[in-house]
């Protein structure tokens, strides 16, 4: 600006004079009005070529950052795949001793002997090959055995070996969900998913940690969404996403995620117990009971779907019904107070006062009170 300022600026000399010794100069400075226009003009079109400058930069960093992800999901399905076909085509006879412990770490890990793979993995360790693989997978042997703390210390040392390992801190993150180090893991998810942005695994993880151990619902909740944008044929989401719903006491958008999922988990007993606690507090019951008779076909010795089914009979006036399923969830166990206090009303609506106020007094036992209460109202105090 400075530069283009001295070519547009004159000096106009209005009155100069010497007396003595001393020079006196008086002069204004002047501009053309039309070249200071056309100047900054200039000025502005230079501006905007920066702007699309640092636009294009931008952009150029963010594909940048894109090709960076994709070598990396590259790197990992090649590592995938290398791990496979070493174990399918490696020939055992043809090793040196080193490459047999490797053969038989990765044959023990993908046949589930957790405790076999920690073993031969320690010993390639001690040859000091093949480390990242090695910690890697003895982690998640660990993990397997739950031993929760070696497992994240070797995740961990996979980690200094490679920062940019996404699937490293995810399984950090898992195994501190299991010690108990509930913001260290949400750290670590978060870590993964940055390198990693389409991670479904580290969004569903993070999400259940929300969901389970935080109550967090609203995150969890966010979480399961973008499982279901990257993975919308995973019936498991949905079952999950309805159960943050379901907290939340948004009951029909629960209900609706539990009708997705049960396209693909037909089998799943706790996936009819959700709807039909969905359906119980929407006031539906003939749906409920439906949906809790299918739990109970599925698994008949919980004591909670009983206890929940006997809840809507009640709510429909269906008392024997009800009171055959309080039975029924008392046998199970373990005892609870709030089902004897309710069984206890089933009775005296029957007219079986006796057991009634039986089962009260054994609830007040367990400290719950409400049928003993009803008692001394009847009797006016």
């Amino acid at each position: 600006m400075l530069s283009v300022a001295k070519e547009l600026i004159a000096r106009e000399i209005i009155e100069e004079r010497l007396e003595g010794k001393t020079y006196y100069l008086k002069a204004r400075l002047v501009a053309d009005p039309e070249q200071i226009a056309e100047a900054l003009d200039l000025v502005q079109e230079i501006d905007r070529k920066i702007e699309e400058l640092n636009e294009a930069r931008t952009r150029a960093e963010a594909a940048l950052r894109a090709v960076e992800r994709l070598e990396e999901e590259v790197r990992l399905a090649k590592m995938k795949a290398d791990f496979i076909r070493k174990v399918q085509e490696e020939k055992p006879e043809e090793f040196d001793e080193v490459r047999k412990l490797l053969f038989e770490a990765r044959a023990s890990f993908s046949q589930g002997d957790y405790s076999g793979a920690i073993d031969a993995y320690t010993s390639v360790l001690q040859e000091g090959v093949e480390r990242l693989e090695c910690y890697l997978y003895r982690g998640s042997a660990y993990f397997h055995t739950g031993e929760y703390d070696k497992a994240a210390a070797d995740f961990s040392s996979a980690i200094e070996l490679d920062p940019f390992n996404p699937l490293a801190y995810h399984n950090r993150a898992s195994s501190r969900v299991k010690m108990g180090e509930l913001n260290d893991a949400i750290e670590d998810y978060g870590r993964a998913i940055e390198l990693k942005e389409d991670y479904a695994e580290a969004y569903r993880n993070r999400g259940i940690t929300y969901l389970k151990y935080m109550d967090d619902y609203e995150r969890a909740l966010s979480d399961f969404n973008r499982v279901v944008s990257l993975q919308p044929e995973d019936r498991g989401v949905y079952f999950l996403r309805g159960t943050a719903y379901g907290k939340m006491l948004k009951f029909e958008q629960a209900y609706q995620d539990y009708l997705r999922a049960s396209e693909g988990m037909e089998a799943d007993p706790w996936l009819y117990y959700n709807t039909g606690n969905c359906l119980l507090r929407m006031g539906r019951y003939e749906e409920a009971i439906e949906s809790y008779t299918k739990a109970i076909e599925v698994k008949s010795d919980v004591a909670a779907f009983y206890h929940n089914r006997g809840l809507a009979y009640a709510r429909q006036d269906l008392v024997k019904e009800a009171l055959d399923d309080y039975n029924r969830a008392l046998e199970l166990g373990p005892e609870d107070g709030k089902s004897i206090v309710i069984r206890g009303f089933l009775f005296w609506k029957i007219g079986e006062k006796d057991k009634a106020i039986e089962d009260w007094q054994r609830a007040a036992q367990m400290g719950e009170n409400r049928g003993i209460e009803f008692l001394m109202q009847l009797n006016g105090y």
